[in-house]
Order: structure tokens, then C-alpha cells, then sequence
């Protein structure tokens, strides 16, 4: 029996509704009543019953519901457990933004606390509603979120209603990045309209514009090109000629070395956050505290460059 699969259920009850409990664990409906279904052949018994006003436990599938939140609180536990720390061993299982600042955060974090150790690391870069979804099933225990400023106290509501503890990391606003040769580089603040003639670049996490029912961007008059990595994207800086990305403040030294310059744009506001979210019944592992002690550290020093 999938602990996920019972979690899944008990949300069901919690939402009495199958589509409600399907947006707030950020699955589909249709594998949502799937995975329901085959929960209720596996036990031989209904655990809803449903009509087109929402769905309300049978009797014995209270009784199931009530043993199933004791067995998650339990299996929890387990996996608390198991994760004790070995000094000899690094182990970190973590969901990040699709973003160069962290993954060199990371690779600086591996340099400077895996030398000598056995290392299991999995580091994911995930949109931010996976990421949720993934430390909400407890299929990763820590993750860091990127979210714009103006999705803040709806995003700390979900969190909250989803038993998870965040923290602030930062808060920034997105600046133009394009190539040294590019026919803004000798301006040093922008405006929108400036670069409206240019193509622009997007690796946005669509996720949570689709949650909140907003269009996606649109570009300008040049088109807007879409990519999955910002190592894509970065490259891409370089070789069409003209384009330009609105990307986190980045270390000037990562800047030069690409030929890429960084440039504040007035207009409407592009401020982000960047929270990091965990279990609210847990507590960070020490690999976990070390991973966010190495970001805020290159927060800081990519601060002092500005």
C-alpha cells in the first residue's frame, strides 16, 4: 500500500471533492480517481460515496481514513528514523529553480563539505508547484521555491494549509541580461521600451501562472523564444544576436566570463522571492542547513558586487 496513495485519499476527504483535492495535491483529476479506484480494489471495499455535489467517506471507510492518518504520521516517523546522519556520509535529496546562481551554490557546497565523505545526493531543478507537491508527499524533504513577490501571501497560505515550514532566502528584482555586444550594453538602466525591438528569452516556470489562472507571457513585437534550461538559455544569449533575459541578480564573475552584461529595467515590478520549505514536523538535516548556509553566503556576496 503507497503511503502517497493514502495521503492522496485523505486529502480527498479533507476537500470532499475529487477535483478540489486534485489542484490542491497538483495532480490530475482523471489519475487522481484512478489511483482512488485501485486503492478501493486493493482493499475490497468503497471508501467514497460520490454524487454530483462531491464525494463523503462510506462508514467503513472512515474507520479506514482514521487508521490511514495514524499510519502516515508513522510511516513519517520511520522516514525521520532513517535519515539519521552519518559524519562519514553526505546525503541530500533537494528541488531547486531551474537557475545558475543554485546550481553553483551547489557545486560550491559539494567542494566544500563532500570532500572525503560517501556522497548520495539528489538535486533536482523543478518548477515550484513540483516542488511543493514533491515535500508535501515527503518525496523530497527540503526544496527551494522562486515565486514572484505578488504570489506571496496566496503561496504562504498553501504552505501553511500543507503543514509546511518556510523560510525567507531572498528577495530580488529581475535585471535585463544580454551580450557585451549587445546594442544596449553601454546603457546602464533600461527601460521596457528600449527593449521592445529585441527578442527576448524566457525559461519561466509556467506552473504557477496556470495556478493562478494568468496568461503566459507574450513577448514583445521581436517574438519571445522558450527554453527548458538556462544552459540553453545562457548559450543562446550569446548567438542570437540582439536577444536579452530577465534573469536573478547573477556574480559578476559569472557575468564576464560568458561575455554577459546585467542591466535594471524601470517599469512595472519583476520582484521575486526565494523560499525554502520543509516539513512543518521536522527538522532541517545538517547537509540541508550547510546547502542553505552556501546560498545565503552567495547571496551575499553576489550583494556586495552589485
Amino acid at each position: 500500500m503507497n503511503p502517497n496513495v493514502l495521503r492522496y485519499a485523505i486529502e480527498v476527504e479533507r476537500c470532499r471533492s475529487i477535483t478540489r483535492a486534485a489542484r490542491q495535491l497538483f495532480v490530475s483529476q482523471p489519475n487522481l480517481s484512478r489511483d482512488i479506484r485501485d486503492l478501493e480494489e486493493e482493499i475490497g471495499f468503497s471508501l467514497f460515496t460520490r454524487s454530483s455535489r462531491g464525494v463523503v467517506p462510506t462508514e467503513k471507510g472512515r474507520e479506514f481514513l482514521l487508521l490511514a492518518r495514524k499510519a502516515v504520521q508513522q510511516f513519517q516517523a520511520l522516514e525521520a528514523f532513517c535519515s539519521h546522519e552519518d559524519k562519514d556520509r553526505l546525503q541530500l535529496e533537494i528541488c531547486v529553480p531551474k537557475s545558475p546562481g543554485f546550481s553553483a551554490s551547489f557545486g560550491q557546497f559539494l567542494s566544500r563539505y563532500g570532500r572525503g565523505r560517501t556522497l548520495s545526493v539528489d538535486y533536482r531543478e523543478t518548477g515550484a508547484l513540483e516542488a511543493l507537491q514533491n515535500v508535501s508527499m515527503r518525496c523530497c524533504h527540503m526544496a527551494v521555491i522562486r515565486i514572484f513577490r505578488r504570489h506571496r501571501e496566496a503561496l504562504i497560505a498553501l504552505l501553511r494549509q500543507k503543514e509546511l515550514a518556510f523560510e525567507s532566502l531572498q528577495e530580488f528584482e529581475e535585471r535585463a541580461v544580454f551580450s557585451d555586444r549587445h546594442p544596449l550594453a553601454s546603457e546602464q538602466s533600461l527601460t521596457e521600451d528600449m527593449l521592445e525591438k529585441f527578442p527576448e528569452i524566457v525559461c519561466e516556470d509556467a506552473s504557477l501562472a496556470a495556478y493562478f489562472n494568468e496568461p503566459a507571457a507574450e513577448g514583445n513585437a521581436r517574438g519571445i523564444i522558450r527554453v527548458q534550461e538556462h544552459g540553453s538559455l545562457l548559450d543562446l544569449l550569446s548567438r542570437i544576436s540582439g536577444s536579452f533575459a530577465f534573469l536573478p541578480p547573477l556574480p559578476e564573475p559569472f557575468l564576464s566570463e560568458r561575455h554577459l552584461v546585467a542591466r535594471p529595467v524601470s517599469g512595472p515590478s519583476r520582484a521575486m522571492t526565494d523560499l525554502a520549505i520543509y516539513p512543518e514536523d521536522s527538522r532541517l538535516t545538517r547537509a540541508e542547513e550547510q546547502f542553505l548556509k552556501q546560498v545565503r553566503l552567495d547571496i551575499s556576496r553576489t550583494r556586495r558586487e552589485e
